[in-house]
């Protein structure tokens, strides 16, 4: 499924937020996976071509079920609430 995962983060009330955008925030939970839990190397290397192929298509990419999955479960546990969910309807919703 194709995501686009080049969007700003909203707030609570719906308005646009400053910072980083929702790519740039998966790429870097991508990347840190691992460091606050024990994963093994096959997951974290998994999370690491995923985070390069993010940044590397400027956050519009093809992925699989599986790496949907990953994304999901990576930003759960670094994301806030209204984060994850933002980045979880992208995923569920494609773009």
């Amino acid at each position: 499924m194709k995501v686009d995962l080049n969007r700003r983060f909203r707030g609570f009330k719906g308005n646009e937020l400053d910072g980083d955008n929702v790519a740039t925030a998966v790429a870097e939970a991508l990347f840190n996976y691992g460091k606050d839990k024990p994963v093994g190397r096959d997951e974290k290397f998994k999370a690491y071509v995923l985070c390069q192929r993010i940044i590397q298509g400027g956050g519009i990419l093809e992925i699989t079920t599986e790496e949907g999955t990953l994304i999901k479960e990576v930003c759960g546990e670094s994301l806030t609430a209204g984060g994850y969910g933002q980045v979880y309807e992208l995923i569920e919703g494609g773009v």
